[in-house]
């Protein structure tokens, strides 16, 4: 396989990442708007597919990734290392933020209100109920992250194991997946454990099975794909599209969609949209603190129409984020990189004394 075409594929899939941070960032903007603007604005609730999308590209990468990781303790604790070093450092920083201005404006903050143990259990992403009822963290956004963290805990142990981590990891979600149609989750570890949302890491580590193997998808097929999905997600009448987007098959046919799909006629674009998608992250989880923030400040301000309010927003939130990105996001895992390989990547016992002999 030439270089031409996985450097592509990887372009569509940072490229793809930003749509879906912009689609859940687009939601979210008139959600605000519906609750602290206008309560007549309705919520655009398509782009909930953003969340699921990204679901897909996580299961796509983790299997792309894994062929260069030796399946044993030390290639799991390479894995959780990348993993956490990823993952946290921004999201303990925001989690933190969002806690403070809880405590020193709680007005603020209309839903999680903090208690000492969600806020613990927030801190290391363990599934718990809010006041509320919700399974969400003290960022409510960071609900994914729940979906992630299990995810790769279950990858990781495949390694330990010297299985396979997609067969492993495929079996197991599936089989929580079943469990949970006969069997009543009560608790919030049960539910994460069991939503079928957690399918999109299978779809994600499927579709990067297909392609590893040599297979393509076909440009007409792809838009064949996207016009699909973009039917069931508006809506379309039928039982399929119902079907389809219930089950979210609607982001995994983007995802392999754009697979298949080329943005060469406009490079300055294509470059653009790839440094945003490197800023996804950062804009997922910034976005729930500074969005409604400019909502309330453009209400006091008298400005009430969604025309203005939403794009506003979006620019705002994207050109934060990717300052976000450069200058926290991306030192902060450097730094925690640094220093959690000094726990994770040690050497084990046998290797220390096969060094040492």
């Amino acid at each position: 396989m030439d270089n031409a075409p996985q450097q592509n594929r990887n372009d569509n899939l940072q490229m793809l990442r930003f749509f879906a941070a912009a689609f859940v960032l687009l939601t979210h903007i008139t959600f605000y708007i519906h609750e602290r603007v206008d309560n007549s604005v309705g919520v655009w609730h398509v782009g909930e597919v953003g969340v699921p999308i990204f679901f897909v590209i996580s299961g796509f990468v983790m299997h792309l990734s894994s062929g260069r990781i030796p399946r044993n303790g030390d290639g799991a604790r390479v894995f959780m290392h990348r993993r956490i070093s990823r993952i946290f450092p921004l999201y303990w920083l925001i989690t933190i933020v969002k806690l403070g201005i809880a405590l020193a404006v709680p007005a603020a903050v209309l839903h999680n209100a903090p208690d000492l143990m969600h806020s613990l259990g927030s801190l290391v992403l363990f599934p718990m109920f809010n006041s509320e009822g919700q399974i969400r963290p003290m960022h409510g956004v960071a609900w994914t992250l729940l979906h992630e963290m299990l995810f790769y805990y279950i990858f990781a142990i495949a390694m330990v194991l010297r299985q396979s981590p997609y067969v492993f990891s495929t079996v197991a979600i599936t089989g929580m997946w079943v469990a949970g149609l006969f069997i009543q989750p009560e608790s919030a570890l049960a539910y994460v454990c069991t939503d079928r949302i957690n399918l999109m890491f299978v779809a994600g580590m499927s579709l990067s099975a297909w392609i590893a193997a040599g297979r393509t998808v076909h440009r007409t097929l792809g838009l064949v794909m996207l016009a699909v999905a973009a039917a069931a997600l508006l809506g379309a009448d039928g039982a399929i599209f119902a079907f389809i987007h219930g089950y979210n098959i609607d982001a995994a046919l983007i995802v392999a969609a754009a697979m298949a799909l080329r943005l060469n006629a406009l490079p300055s674009l294509k470059r653009l949209l790839v440094s945003l998608g490197d800023s996804s992250y950062s804009l997922y989880m910034l976005h729930p603190i500074l969005a409604p923030a400019i909502c309330v400040l453009l209400l006091a301000l008298q400005i009430r129409s969604p025309l203005v309010i939403v794009p506003v927003a979006f620019v705002a939130c994207v050109t934060a984020a990717n300052l976000l990105y450069r200058y926290i996001e991306n030192p902060l895992n450097e730094l925690a990189k640094r220093h959690l390989g000094k726990v994770f990547l040690k050497p084990s016992p046998s290797h220390a004394a096969a060094k040492g002999s």
